[in-house]
């Protein structure tokens, strides 16, 4: 499992949750590591970056809660403080699920059209969103027929070019189901979160804008001119003496065929060298794997950990994009 799967409570809301200051939480969380060794790096807690040489911390939902029963045990917080932590983490939990379906669907949904004013995916994709086999969204789909809600033919399902899809309202009934039959917990949740977070994915992917590769390259140009063709991670630049060779290409943080509707946005572009870009896509698997900001910071943490202000400023760069994606989509709002 991956940090990000494990470290991603923010300090800053969970200062917010507590009702304490910055200042109060930063000195009772060093307490708790160095003096009552409570809590443990790369356990609770990962450093995410510095500011003036103070650790900006994520932690983890073991962390956050050791906290705050730490807190209880001075009588720092109360009941009703307590209830707040564990709906934050919650609602963050929750979001790590959506997040995981968005990303399923960005990448699988390249059959996605609009036909009678529904939305309709093929079946082939419907298994990858759901990540699961043919075998076992065909075991779906007959629970489902013999049921008492089954799918429709027309509404639910269609045969498209002799291929089975399945609408939104389809989705949600094989959401449904399989949040309900499989063994897996993890599973269950995931699948049972399709049917909230796939709608308003799929809506604003029909409509979203598909730049031509000219606006694209033009998008790229005008980031390397914007950073006076300066590699982003290394601040290198091609000239006569020192780099006589370098090549600066436009890496897309989320790439260009899975996340297409990006693809001519500024701040989804990032100059670097040519041999940065081939590193990472080696390291993630291969050129044709879909790759998102989150896969380059891993790489960028890894293999350039001293660049403290390139991989804050990947950080900067993923809370815009984040917010780019989730645009059109729902939020579980606080205290819900």
């Amino acid at each position: 499992m991956i940090e990000r799967d494990i470290f991603y409570i923010e300090e800053k809301k969970l200062v917010e949750a507590l009702e304490i200051t910055l200042k109060e939480f930063d000195d009772f969380v060093e307490r708790l590591i160095s003096v009552d060794l409570i809590l443990q790096e790369s356990l609770h807690f990962i450093v995410q970056n510095y500011i003036a040489e103070k650790p900006i911390r994520l932690f983890s939902r073991e962390g956050a809660i050791a906290v705050t029963r730490s807190l209880e045990k001075e009588g720092i917080v109360n009941d009703a403080t307590i209830k707040s932590v564990l709906i934050l983490v919650e609602q963050y939990r929750i979001e790590q699920i959506d997040n995981k379906v968005r990303r399923s669907i960005y990448e699988h949904s390249s059959s996605l059209l609009v036909k009678n004013q529904r939305h309709w995916l093929s079946y082939r994709d419907v298994v990858k969103i759901f990540r699961t086999n043919k075998d076992r969204l065909a075991e779906a789909r007959a629970s489902i027929r013999m049921s008492d809600n089954p799918m429709i033919f027309g509404e639910d399902f269609d045969l498209i070019e002799k291929d089975v899809h399945f609408s939104l309202s389809g989705l949600e009934k094989l959401s449904i189901e399989l949040s309900l039959t499989l063994r897996s917990q993890e599973r269950r949740e995931y699948c049972e979160r399709v049917r909230e977070v796939a709608p308003p994915v799929l809506e604003y992917l029909a409509l979203a804008p598909s730049p031509s590769d000219s606006q694209i390259e033009s998008a790229v140009r005008f980031v390397k001119n914007q950073n006076n063709k300066c590699c982003q991670i290394t601040g290198a630049t091609r000239n006569k003496y020192d780099n006589p060779t370098l090549q600066l290409v436009g890496h897309h943080l989320y790439d260009k065929e899975n996340y297409r509707f990006l693809a001519a946005e500024p701040e989804n572009i990032i100059p670097i060298c040519q041999e940065i870009s081939d590193g990472f896509h080696l390291w993630n698997g291969g050129f044709k794997k879909s790759c998102t900001i989150d896969d380059f910071l891993k790489y960028i943490k890894w293999k350039y950990p001293e660049k403290h202000h390139k991989i804050l400023m990947l950080y900067r760069k993923r809370k815009i994009l984040y917010e780019k994606l989730k645009m059109h989509q729902p939020t579980l709002p606080y205290g819900e």
